[in-house]
Parts: C-alpha cells; structure tokens; sequence
C-alpha cells in the first residue's frame, strides 16, 4: 500500500496533530470554534452535523501545533444503513486521523449519562497507544453537579472540567497540553498573501471530488449522497510559488428546498465563505448543464468582488458533438449573457482530467484581478469608447442634456474600480454602464471579474446644460 498524505498540508515542517474525537453532540466542534476563536466549523444540537474534518493551527504561548476536529462518531444502524457507503467513507477517514494525530482530546458529555457508544469508542482511542486528555463538557449541567463521579470512574483518572460554549477552562485545557505533551516551539509569523479560493456549486457536482484532487488526498469526505459537505473546508496548496487557500463549500440548494436547519447553517457557512474569496470556481455537472441556481451563485460572488472560473465538471461522460467550445460557448454565453464571456474550463475531476489547468487559470485570473491600468492609456482609450458611442440624451429638468465624460481613472484593484467624471453622474443609463464596464474588461482582459464604476460630477459643468 502506498503511504498515506499527512493531515499537514505543507511538506516543509512536521506537524503535531491534536484530535478532537468523541461521540456525536458532545460539543467537540464548539471546542474546536473556541480554540480557535472563530465560528469555523458548523455548531447545532443535532447529531452528526460535522462529517468532514476541520483542521487548525493553534498557537498557545511558544508553540505550535493542529487542532483536527473530526467527523461525529455514527453507528451504522437504523436508518444509517440508507446511506452506508457515506457512513464507510466516514469511518475510514477517522481511522487515518487517528492514525495520524500524535495526541486526542477525548470528550464526553457532561449533560447526560454516558453511552455504549461512549465505552466503545475510549477502548478504540487507547488502543492507538498514544497521549489521550480527557475532557468532560458542558460541567454547568445539572446532570453533571449530582454526577461527577460517573465520569471519574468511567475515565479511571483526573479529567479537564469544560464549559466550551461558555469559554470556561479552555486556559486551563492549553496548560495542560503545554505541560503534558511535547509540543513543537514555533513564534507565530505573518501569513504570506494568498489567493484565496472558493469552490461552489449545486449538491453533488463533483467539489468534493474535484478538492481532493487538488489536495492529492482523501481531505472531504467523498459520497454520491446530496448534501455530504456540510462545514466549508480551508486547504493551503502552493503551486508554482504561489500559495492558494481553497474552500470546500457546502452544496447549495435553492432556498425552497433547504429544510433542515442544519442545511440551511451550511448554506449560511458557503456564503460567508464567498465573502473571503478572490476567486470562485463555480463547479457545473456537464450533464445537466448550467441552472438558474449557477446564475444567482455568480451575481451573488461579483456582488461580493469576486472573480468567477466555471469549470465544466464530468464533460469526458458527454456524446462527442457536446465536447467541444464551439457548443459550451453558445450555452454558458447564452445562460451568462449579462456577465460577458466568462472564462470556462473543462475537467473531469473523477479522472484527474485539466486538473493542472485549474491552477493556470487562477494564476491568469489573479493577474488581471490585481491588474493597475497605465493612467493615461485607460484615459484615453475611454474617451475613444464614449466618443464614438455616445451616451443618449438624459432628461434634467424638463430638457433634454448631452452626457458629456471628462476623465475615467482606475482607483482600487482586486477588484478593479474605476472614478469617471461626467456632467450627470446621478443619470447614466445601466445599459450604457454596462456598455463601458465591458469595453473596459474587452480591453484591460478583465475575464469573469467584476467591475464597479463610480461616476463623479466634475464642478463647474456639474449643472451643465
């Protein structure tokens, strides 16, 4: 057998893994939350709602070490049985994070009396022979008051007393780590600049299969079952010197159909995701073609000043006269009209197939995402545009006024903005904003990214007749 990935995406430094492992609902991903001091991983009280896992670096003091919060502990019964290959798939992956972890975190709940589940699981954990804290949550319960000493005897030693939700021993949780373990000394640095991506898409088009192939591993949880991811994924991958932050988000369904309330988190979760991205790669099943769905999710990421790549997902499974860019141009042009040819992508994720070419299309995309104009030749070229298109006569005050544009400048990039001075900024058309947007993206290559204009009056023609 070839030897497994680390959890470590980085094969420059050693990492010491630390997992979070316990039965489901017993609080590990609101551990998870705290110890890293953001909302990462998606928090309800239904059972099983993490089935990937979260991995974060934590530095306490001198040292540095991963937090891996991992999928809810599920017995393969009852209504499991339904989706076994998914509940495989999720065995397995928490067999390699056991393996691959140096030390556990071993949390019960403190709310309710322990389980078989319970037993069954510390005598699994104690067989991997490695360090193992016990950690008892939710120590503010009534249950807990009248029985502590459950737990001392099921655990047979001292434990750490929890309230994750509130924030209480979580100092007293790292100390212990600090004192019990080994842990590699690193000084918390700057992170380097990253372009930073996110992968959407409807449930079940390929993203997750398409991430661990970007990772070259098992990172999400892989199931031809809707709705398998459920907490957005971060992953670091350096390719040609440059370093990408990925994000594997939740499958998101139109808002009729979101029913849970663990689907509807998740759908919140993919959207925060988008507001920290450079660059989505909207996943697209070739087979069923782009939907109204893959419009919205578009509109929704250049709302955001996100740059949009749409990768043709399972396009090797189409007949021969649906393989080529002649026919996928009409298509997504058509459906993507009112956001000016879009880059697009073929791949087939299963097979590995342009799975290098992603990576060259989001150096090229962040390139021109970042692009700064020469001043005058942006100037000029705009005045040759409204030159020989000009703006129709704008209604004033019962008259009819020529738009006049004076000057068009570049004043942020990433995404790019532009300030254009005319003698009625409050009266451009949204066509003719359109108009110019485009020129702009024709002439500058500014492919699938969004462009915001800011008209300005200019003072002495402001009033202008």
């Amino acid at each position: 057998m070839p030897p497994e990935t680390p959890l470590k995406f980085s094969a420059k430094n050693k990492s010491f893994n630390i997992a979070i492992v316990g039965r489901p609902n017993v609080g590990k991903s609101t551990l998870f939350n705290k110890l890293c001091s953001k909302q990462k991983a998606i928090v309800a009280k239904e059972p099983g709602v993490t089935r990937d896992f979260q991995l974060e670096k934590i530095y306490w003091k001198s040292y540095a070490f991963h937090i891996v919060d991992t999928s809810g502990f599920e017995m393969n019964e009852g209504s499991l049985t339904q989706h076994l290959e998914l509940h495989t798939a999720i065995d397995q992956q928490r067999d390699r994070i056991l393996r691959q972890s140096q030390a556990y975190l071993f949390v019960c709940d403190g709310q309710e009396p322990l389980t078989q589940l319970d037993h069954e699981l510390l005598q699994k954990v104690r067989k991997e022979n490695k360090p193992l804290i016990p950690v008892v949550n939710k120590i503010d319960t009534t249950y807990f008051k009248k029985h502590e000493s459950e737990f001392y005897e099921f655990l047979g030693t001292s434990f750490q007393k929890l309230s994750a939700e509130k924030g209480i021993g979580l100092t007293s949780l790292l100390e212990t780590l600090e004192q019990t373990l080994i842990l590699p000394k690193e000084e918390e640095t700057l992170a380097s600049p990253l372009t930073k991506v996110v992968i959407m898409g409807r449930p079940n088009v390929g993203k997750s299969t398409l991430m661990n192939q970007l990772l070259s591993e098992e990172r999400v949880v892989v199931s031809p079952v809707p709705g398998t991811t459920r907490d957005s994924i971060d992953s670091e991958i350096e390719w040609n010197n440059r370093k990408y932050l990925f994000i594997d988000t939740a499958g998101l369904r139109k808002k009729r159909k979101i029913t849970e309330k663990i689907e509807k988190l998740a759908t919140q979760s993919a959207l925060k995701s988008l507001e920290r991205a450079d660059i989505l790669l909207l996943v697209i099943d070739a087979g069923e073609g782009p939907t109204e769905q893959d419009i919205q999710i578009t509109k929704l990421a250049w709302e955001r000043g996100v740059a949009v790549i749409l990768l043709i997902n399972k396009w090797d499974l189409l007949p021969m006269e649906k393989r080529t860019n002649t026919y996928w141009q009409k298509v997504l042009w058509n459906k993507f009209r009112h956001f000016n040819r879009i880059p697009f992508l073929f791949i087939s994720a299963l097979e590995k197939r342009n799975i290098s070419k992603i990576f060259e299309a989001l150096s090229e995309t962040k390139t021109f995402y970042e692009r700064v104009i020469d001043p005058k030749k942006g100037n000029e070229a705009f005045l040759k545009w409204t030159g020989k298109a000009p703006h129709p006569l704008v209604k004033v005050n019962a008259f009819r006024h020529k738009m006049k544009f004076f000057s068009a400048r570049q004043v942020q990039n990433a995404p790019p903005v532009f300030e254009v001075k005319t003698s009625h900024p409050k009266n451009v058309a949204t066509l003719y904003d359109r108009y110019l947007k485009n020129k702009f993206r024709e002439t500058h290559g500014f492919w699938g990214i969004p462009i915001e204009i800011v008209y300005q009056g200019i003072g002495a023609v402001k009033n202008y007749r």
